[in-house]
């Protein structure tokens, strides 16, 4: 089935009248997420590692959040499970041998259908486009965003359910498209043979951009940044083009001609490769998403699942433009 990569509640709604959500290869699936503090990643390693079912039985407040109220025939899917917390990133991605693992646990299968959606920030879109960035980083590509998430759902006056949905194991395979949707800290540090600069000093011929609101960006607002380790606010040469102006009063996208022109006011330069980043790879990914929806592009963007929480603890002296958040 063809899906726009930004779907409206209304059509959604229509699939599920028809009966095709779960039943003619369309999944939809819930990625509420309850922000808690980061694991102990040492802890984690022995303890958590790849261990899905272990992990899938045990209490979860993202879960519970899923449990108060969803689109009918949703499946929850975790991203704090489809992730694993390692020393330098709090979200890092596993290899793909394991994560089509929890996928397959989930219930999903290859030839299907995604439609991500969440609720909370962002029209509940921030989570939900994490997720669906995750899966095209695996190589499943048929996936949908839906436009204003819960929120927009509710106040269309759809239904809701509280089942708690569970679906046959499937049978999905992963398939490693990391190069191609995300960019490692190594790959931001390296030099090509005979060039003087890094790839992330080449900010002349590559739209870098940082997606975390302006006043962060700027310094004017406390930044999540360690001012014992960073020297400023943000990476020498990025441009800042937040999320957060992405959407409408209403929780939902501005229109696509809104957001091209807010994209060319902001600095992107046609035909230049595209990193987006934030703190922890998560707004980033809602950038991503909808650049890659409303330009698409033979080379579609590539997120920093690290970003400025992993260059402050590798690489901090990046972090230099800016002032710099002295604690009181």
């Amino acid at each position: 089935m063809s899906l726009k990569k930004i779907i409206d509640v209304g059509s959604v709604n229509s699939l599920l009248k028809k009966g095709i959500i779960n039943k003619e290869g369309v999944r939809i699936i819930d990625c509420s997420f309850a922000v808690g503090p980061r694991p102990d990643w040492k802890e984690f390693e022995q303890e958590g590692y790849g261990e899905f079912k272990t992990l899938m039985a045990a209490p979860s407040p993202s879960r519970k959040l899923y449990q108060t109220g969803h689109i009918p025939e949703a499946v929850h899917f975790d991203l704090d499970i489809a992730t694993y917390p390692s020393r330098y990133q709090r979200f890092q991605q596993y290899r793909a041998d394991l994560f089509e693992k929890y996928a397959q646990l989930v219930g999903l299968n290859n030839k299907e259908h995604f439609i991500f959606y969440g609720k909370g920030a962002f029209g509940g879109m921030l989570f939900a486009s994490k997720v669906a960035w995750i899966f095209k980083s695996y190589g499943h590509e048929n996936i949908s965003l839906v436009d204003g998430g819960f929120d927009s759902w509710k106040r269309n006056g759809f239904d809701v359910s509280t089942e708690d949905v569970k679906l046959p194991t499937g049978t999905w395979k992963a398939e490693d498209e990391f190069k191609k949707y995300v960019i490692t800290f190594q790959e931001l540090e390296a030099k090509k043979e005979g060039e003087e600069k890094q790839f992330i000093e080449k900010t002349s011929e590559i739209n870098f951009l940082d997606s975390r609101i302006r006043g962060q960006f700027e310094g004017t607002q406390e930044t999540g940044l360690d001012p014992h380790l960073v020297n400023g606010s943000r990476i020498a040469g990025f441009k800042n083009l937040p999320s957060s102006e992405l959407l409408s009063k209403n929780g939902t996208l501005k229109s696509e001609d809104e957001i091209r022109s807010w994209i060319t006011e902001n600095g992107y330069v046609e035909n230049q490769p595209v990193i987006t980043s934030c703190n922890a790879g998560i707004q980033a990914a809602l950038l991503a998403y909808v650049i890659d929806a409303v330009k698409p592009s033979s080379v579609p963007p590539r997120v920093y699942n690290g970003s400025l929480k992993e260059m402050e603890l590798r690489a901090p002296k990046k972090i230099s433009e800016g002032p710099q958040h002295l604690p009181h």
